[in-house]
């Protein structure tokens, strides 16, 4: 069932799409950057001003740009659609006939949607590195520590940074599919996933209400960042990995709750 679920998924225009405007935002980053320069960075490492000095950091340029907008928001369009997709187009009925259970379903939906996650933020990455040597030089890379390691060793530690970026948004997918069961209107529960996200983010930057920065889903996400400092830090990164754990199990349980006793009538 989850083959089918992925095939039904990246065989959509929709999800073609949103992966092609994605793999192109490091050229365009990388063409930007050649043409003019790195900018002043924002919150977080400036992977920016350090990418004319190695290609690998073209990689994490792209995906810290990426996630505080266009990734949640990329999520939120597929894991919203997952259940209020199917209600709007009346085939989720259908999809009950069959002898799956509904937890079963969901958690299938789930799963799809964390996989495009991982798609969508190693794809990034592999755009980004191949943009990167093409417009950049290739040479040792600088830690965030000060000290330098191989182009190979940094290029590992570009997609591990990637794959602890695809950890980061799996709230954001359990968000959506949970908001996804209580309407039949995509756009609604794609707006409600993205509209938490933006909340957390505004939360996260006001100091009245430091306590309940621990709490909130976007808080740790440039802990991603502590792998290019010798030794890693991993404390930032456990942090976030509970947090999202803690995100995905509340999400997931108040989409099963809501799910198993929905009645669907379209």
């Amino acid at each position: 069932m989850l083959a089918s679920e992925l095939s039904l998924l990246f065989r959509r225009r929709r999800t073609r799409v949103l992966l092609v405007l994605l793999f192109l935002a490091p050229w365009l980053m990388g063409y930007i950057i050649f043409q003019f320069g790195g900018g002043q960075g924002g919150q977080g490492p400036n992977f920016v001003n350090l990418v004319t000095h190695n290609a690998v950091f073209l990689v994490l340029a792209s995906v810290s740009s990426l996630l505080p907008l266009l990734f949640p928001l990329s999520v939120s369009l597929i894991a919203a659609d997952a259940i209020a997709g199917e209600a709007s187009l009346g085939t989720l009925r259908y999809l009950l006939v069959v002898p799956v259970s509904r937890i079963k379903l969901l958690s299938n939906k789930l799963l799809a949607a964390l996989v495009f996650v991982l798609v969508i933020s190693v794809g990034v990455a592999v755009s980004g590195l191949v943009a990167g040597v093409i417009m950049f030089p290739a040479g040792r890379v600088l830690l965030l520590s000060g000290q330098t390691t191989s182009f190979a060793h940094g290029v590992l530690l570009a997609f591990f940074a990637s794959v602890l970026v695809a950890t980061s948004l799996v709230s954001v997918a359990g968000i959506g599919l949970a908001i996804s069961t209580f309407t039949d209107v995509p756009v609604g529960a794609t707006l409600g996933a993205l509209g938490v996200v933006i909340l957390s983010e505004i939360l996260s930057n006001i100091t009245q209400v430091r306590g309940i920065w621990p709490l909130l889903p976007t808080n740790y996400w440039l802990s991603f960042a502590d792998v290019f400092r010798n030794p890693i830090s991993y404390g930032g990164i456990g942090k976030d990995l509970v947090n999202q754990g803690i995100w995905l199990v509340f999400a997931f349980s108040l989409a099963a709750a809501r799910f198993l006793s929905k009645d669907v009538t379209s």
